[in-house]
C-alpha cells in the first residue's frame, strides 16, 4: 500500500511538472506572437510618424518643387499662385504636396524591396483624388476618427500576403491651411487619415524561429525536470530504504536484545525500552511507558536503598555494575545485573542508557554449585563418620545376638529388650547407609530379591518407628514379587517413606504399606513422571497426613529440601530415595490431596523366573552351625569389633585367630600356615591394608579363601579393587545371619587350602 502511494505521488508530481511546462510554453508562445504583433504595430506607427514628419517638413518650407514631367504634373488641387514656376534656363517646376512626396518615396521603396515594402495610402471620406478613396475598413476607421476615436489596426491579407494595417487620422494644422482652407478645413479638423500596411511575413518568420526555440527549450526543461524528479524519487526511495534498513536493524537489535535495554532522556523521562523487558519482568513496554515509577516500584524492597544511592548525579560517568532483585509481574523474584552510561551526542547530554541482564539462572547455578560442593564435602565427612560408626554398630549387633543366644526362650522381656537393641542397630545402619548414599559413596549391588521378604525383614523396624496413634497395616501380594534389587537399599526406601509418613501425621492416623503386581499395555501418565508400558512390582506407602502442595511437589527430591522444622529431619530422605530408585531402573510417582494424605508408588521392573537371593531373616536366636575344626583368621583394627566377632564366631563352633593390622595378619598366617581355613579381612587397616595383605598371601596360597568386610565407602573399595575383582565382601554393619551364611558359603567351596 505504501509503495502504491509513492507511485501516486510520483505520477502527481510528474503531471504537475508537465502542466507547468505546458502552461509556460503556451504563455511564451502567446507572448512571442504578441511581441511580433507589437513590433509590427510599432513599425507601422513609426512609418506614420515618419510620414507626418515628412509632411511637416514639406509644409514648413512652403512646399517642395519638382521638375514637371510625366510623374510630376501640376496638381490642380493646389490653388496657390506660386504653384508653378519657370527657372531662368526655362525648366518648369511644379509644387509637390506632402502626399505626392511620400507616395513617390514609398513607390520607390516598393520597387527596391517588393517583399518588404510598406503600403502607404492617404484616404478621405471626401477624396479629391480617386486614389484616396477608402475601402470599407478604412471608411469605418475614418468615421470613427470623426467621432473622436483613436487609431485602429488589424492583421489582414493583401495580395495573398499577411500585413499589419494601421490607420491613423490626419489632423489639420496651421501650416496646412494655405492649401486646404479653401476645402473648408480649419486647424484641428480631421481631414482624412493614413492607412499603412506593414508586411507580417518577416515577423511570422521571426515568430516561427521563436516558437521553435520556445518549444525546444521547454521540451529540454520538461525532460530535465522529469529526469530530475525521477532521480529525486529514486534517491528518496533509496534514502528511505537506507533509513528503513537502519531502522529495521535497530528494531531487530532492540526487539531481539537478550538484555533489558532502555533510555532515560535528559528530562528523566523514558524515551525507549526494549521488548525484552516483558520476558524478564513480565511487564509490557506499554505498562512501563504509562507508569513512570514502575521501573523503581518493581525493585525488591530490600534493594531499593542501594538503587537510590547508586546514581546520585544523573550525568555521572559510567558506573560499575550493581546487582539487585526485582519482583516480576507474576510475583517471582529475579536477579538483575545493572549498568548505565551517559549519552552524549556532539557534546550534548541526552540522558542515560540502561542495560539490565537477567542473572537469575546464573545465581541459581552458583547456588547449586555451592550446594554441590557442600554435598561433596559433607559426603567426604559422611564417609569417614560411617566407617567408624559401622564398626560400633557391628559390635552392638554382634553382642546383641550373643545375648539373644544366651537367654532362655521363656524370658520374653529380655528377648524384647535385646530385639529393640538389634532394631536400634538396624536403624543406625540405615543412618550410615543414608550418609554414604548421600555422598554417592556406596554403589548398588543388584540381585534377585523378593519384595515381600524385604518388607518382612524390617517389619519390626517399621513398627518401632511409629508413634502412638498411628495404625500400620501391611498388605502384601500373594504372588511372588521378584525384583532385581539391593535389599538393603530397598529397606532404606521403605524406612525413609515410613519416617516421612510418621512426621506427616503428628496427631496420629493410618499408615498402609502394600505390594502388588501390574502389567501396563501402554504408557501411564503420572503426576511426577510417566510410567512406560511393562510389568512392574509396585510398592505403595500411604498416609492420612497433611498432603503435599503443588508448589512443593516440584522440589521434594532436592537435597536438604524439607518442610519440617529445623530440628526434625535432614531433608535428604526423598533425595536418597529418588537416587536409589533410579539405580534400580524404577519409577516413583505420587498421589496427594491436601489434608487427606499422600501415597508414594514405586514401580520396580518385574523379574521373572529367578531364585530369591534375599532370604527372610528375622531377629531370633541363632543356631550354631559352624563346621567343626575350621580355623578362621579374623583381622580388624577395631579391638571392640574384633572381640565381638571373635566371641560370636567361637560360639558358632569356629576356632578364631586374631590380628590388629596388616603386618600382624601376615605373620599370624605364616605362623599357622596350613591350619587356617579362611581369613576374615578388614579393608582399611594400619601398616598394610586388606588388599595388600590379600595380594601377598595370594602369592603363597592361590586357593586362599577370604571374606572382606568394611564400613568404608565404595570409592575406597573400588580404589582397592575389592568390588571390581568380584571378591567376597560384606559391608558393615554386619547382619549376623548373613555373616554366618556367607562364611559357610565360602568354606563349602570345592577348592581346599
Amino acid at each position: 500500500m505504501k509503495k502504491i502511494w509513492e507511485q501516486r505521488y510520483l505520477l502527481a508530481l510528474l503531471s504537475v511538472w508537465s502542466l507547468l511546462i505546458a502552461a509556460s510554453a503556451i504563455w511564451n508562445l502567446h507572448e512571442n506572437y504578441r511581441s511580433n504583433y507589437d513590433k509590427a504595430l510599432i513599425e507601422a506607427r513609426t512609418i506614420f510618424e515618419h510620414n507626418l514628419a515628412y509632411r511637416r517638413w514639406n509644409s514648413m518650407h512652403g512646399g517642395v518643387y519638382a521638375k514637371v514631367g510625366d510623374i510630376n504634373k501640376p496638381n490642380p488641387h493646389i490653388m496657390l499662385s506660386e504653384r508653378d514656376i519657370t527657372l531662368l534656363n526655362g525648366t518648369r517646376l511644379t509644387m509637390i504636396n506632402p502626399f505626392q512626396m511620400t507616395k513617390q518615396a514609398y513607390d520607390l521603396l516598393r520597387q527596391q524591396s517588393p517583399d518588404l515594402a510598406v503600403l502607404n495610402r492617404t484616404i478621405s471620406l471626401n477624396p479629391l483624388n480617386p486614389e484616396n478613396t477608402p475601402d470599407k475598413w478604412e471608411a469605418k476607421g475614418l468615421r470613427g476618427f470623426e467621432e473622436g476615436k483613436g487609431p485602429l489596426s488589424e492583421i489582414t491579407t493583401i495580395n495573398g500576403a499577411p500585413y499589419m494595417r494601421l490607420m491613423s487620422p490626419y489632423i489639420t494644422e496651421e501650416k496646412c491651411l494655405p492649401c486646404h482652407e479653401q476645402q473648408g478645413y480649419k486647424a484641428g479638423d480631421v481631414r482624412g487619415g493614413m492607412s499603412i500596411a506593414v508586411p507580417m511575413q518577416p515577423y511570422y518568420d521571426s515568430a516561427a524561429a521563436g516558437r521553435k526555440i520556445i518549444m525546444t527549450t521547454h521540451m529540454f526543461l520538461w525532460l530535465l525536470g522529469m529526469v530530475t524528479i525521477m532521480l529525486f524519487f529514486s534517491g528518496l526511495r533509496n534514502y528511505k530504504i537506507a533509513i528503513k534498513d537502519k531502522e529495521e536493524k535497530f528494531r531487530i537489535v532492540s526487539e531481539f536484545a537478550y538484555n533489558f535495554e532502555y533510555w532515560i532522556n535528559e528530562k528523566k523521562q523514558l524515551a525507549f525500552i526494549s521488548p525484552s523487558c516483558e520476558r524478564i519482568t513480565g511487564y509490557t513496554r506499554k505498562e512501563f511507558e504509562q507508569n513512570e515509577n514502575l521501573m523503581f516500584d518493581m525493585i525488591h524492597p530490600d534493594d531499593k536503598d542501594m538503587c537510590k544511592t547508586h546514581l546520585i548525579d544523573f550525568q555521572e560517568p559510567p558506573l560499575n555494575d550493581i546487582q539487585y532483585r526485582i519482583i516480576a509481574k507474576d510475583g517471582t523474584v529475579r536477579w538483575l545485573s545493572h549498568t548505565c552510561t551517559p549519552i552524549y551526542v556532539n557534546g550534548q547530554f541526552l540522558g542515560r542508557r540502561g542495560s539490565n541482564r537477567d542473572i537469575t539462572d546464573h545465581k541459581r547455578m552458583k547456588e547449586e554449585l555451592m550446594q554441590a560442593r557442600k554435598i561433596e564435602e559433607l559426603g567426604h565427612f559422611a564417609a569417614g563418620v560411617a566407617h567408624d560408626f559401622n564398626n560400633v554398630l557391628t559390635s552392638i549387633s554382634t553382642f546383641s545376638h550373643l545375648m539373644m543366644d544366651e537367654i532362655k526362650e521363656e524370658d520374653t522381656l529380655l528377648h524384647d529388650h535385646i530385639n529393640h537393641i538389634i532394631i536400634a542397630a538396624k536403624l543406625g545402619q540405615h543412618l550410615t547407609s543414608n550418609l554414604l548414599m548421600f555422598g554417592r559413596k556406596r554403589s548398588t549391588n543388584l540381585k534377585a530379591a523378593n519384595l515381600n521378604a524385604i518388607i518382612h525383614n524390617i517389619e519390626s523396624v517399621i513398627h518401632s518407628l511409629l508413634t502412638e496413634g498411628i495404625n500400620c497395616g501391611i498388605t502384601l501380594t500373594d504372588e511372588k514379587p521378584q525384583i532385581k534389587a539391593d535389599p538393603h537399599q530397598v529397606e532404606q526406601i521403605i524406612i525413609n517413606l515410613v519416617t516421612n509418613a510418621r512426621d506427616a501425621m503428628p496427631q496420629g492416623g493410618e499408615l498402609s504399606i502394600a505390594t502388588k503386581m501390574i502389567s501396563l499395555h501402554q504408557e501411564r501418565t503420572g503426576k511426577l513422571r510417566n510410567i512406560p508400558a511393562g510389568s512392574y512390582v509396585v510398592l505403595s506407602v500411604t498416609d492420612t497426613g497433611s498432603g503435599i502442595t503443588e508448589k512443593n511437589l516440584a522440589t521434594i527430591f532436592k537435597p536438604f529440601y524439607s518442610t519440617k522444622a529445623s530440628n526434625k529431619g535432614t531433608g535428604l530422605g526423598l533425595s536418597i530415595i529418588d537416587n536409589i530408585i533410579k539405580q534400580h531402573n524404577g519409577i516413583i510417582d505420587i498421589d496427594t490431596v491436601l489434608q487427606q494424605g499422600t501415597t508414594f508408588h514405586i514401580y520396580f521392573p518385574l523379574l521373572a523366573d529367578q531364585e530369591d537371593e534375599c532370604p527372610n531373616h528375622k531377629c531370633q536366636p541363632m543356631k550354631k552351625t559352624g563346621p567343626k575344626g575350621c580355623t578362621l583368621l579374623l583381622v580388624d583394627d577395631d579391638w571392640l569389633l574384633r572381640k565381638s566377632l571373635q566371641v560370636f564366631l567361637q560360639q558358632q563352633g569356629y576356632t578364631i585367630l586374631t590380628a590388629a593390622d596388616g603386618d600382624e595378619a601376615i605373620s599370624t598366617y605364616k605362623e599357622h600356615k596350613g591350619h587356617i581355613d579362611m581369613i576374615i579381612l578388614d579393608v582399611i587397616m594400619p601398616k598394610k591394608n586388606g588388599s595388600q595383605v590379600y595380594n601377598l598371601l595370594k602369592e603363597e596360597n592361590p586357593q586362599l579363601k577370604v571374606l572382606f568386610i568394611s564400613g568404608s565407602s565404595d570409592t575406597i573399595l573400588k580404589e582397592e579393587k575389592i568390588l571390581d575383582n568380584e571378591l567376597d565382601f560384606l559391608a558393615k554393619p554386619l547382619d549376623m545371619k548373613t555373616f554366618c551364611s556367607k562364611i559357610e558359603e565360602i568354606l563349602m567351596k570345592d577348592n581346599a587350602v
